[in-house]
């Protein structure tokens, strides 16, 4: 499907022959990479199923990201002092990939920067204490949960 619409969207126009024939190199790309590549429908099922958690965890990182923005405001202009501290948590999560996005979220999110990572073990200095607050059981921490679980065929 996503072949499909990618040959849709470099074409640039929609006609029958395009259609056709994007569906025909899209089926053939699509086949290739099932049988040398590994691919697999249900791992495709998966990633159609979880998207629209993927784009909820988006907005969220960028909703926070404005509210950091607006919280290290203060820090910028000098009107406080940062009193730096480095936290150390154990993430609930289980897959590597996951507390890879944790640890991305983290850092782009303003006055908090990962550290080190180590399994599921993370390192993050905070600009102020506060920023550390709540840091393990964050929404990021949330929604990569709930995304594992979805992963796993669990019920959330």
């Amino acid at each position: 499907m996503l072949l499909f619409l990618f040959w849709l969207i470099l074409s640039g126009r929609l006609t029958v022959e395009i259609a056709v024939f994007g569906l025909l190199v899209s089926l053939v790309v699509w086949l290739f990479m099932c049988r040398f590549l590994g691919w697999d429908v249900r791992r495709e099922l998966r990633f159609y199923r979880i998207s629209p958690h993927i784009a909820a965890y988006v907005l969220v990182l960028i909703f926070e990201i404005i509210k950091a923005n607006i919280a290290v405001l203060p820090y910028v202009f000098g009107v406080r002092k940062p009193d730096g501290r480095t936290v150390e948590f154990e993430s609930p999560l289980s897959g590597a990939a996951a507390n890879a996005v944790l640890a991305n979220s983290i850092t782009l999110t303003p006055g908090t920067i990962t550290v080190f990572v180590d399994g599921g073990r993370f390192t993050v200095h905070c600009l102020a204490p506060a920023f550390a607050e709540g840091i393990e059981r964050s929404v990021f921490v949330r929604r990569l949960m709930k995304m594992e679980k979805l992963l796993k065929g669990e019920k959330s």
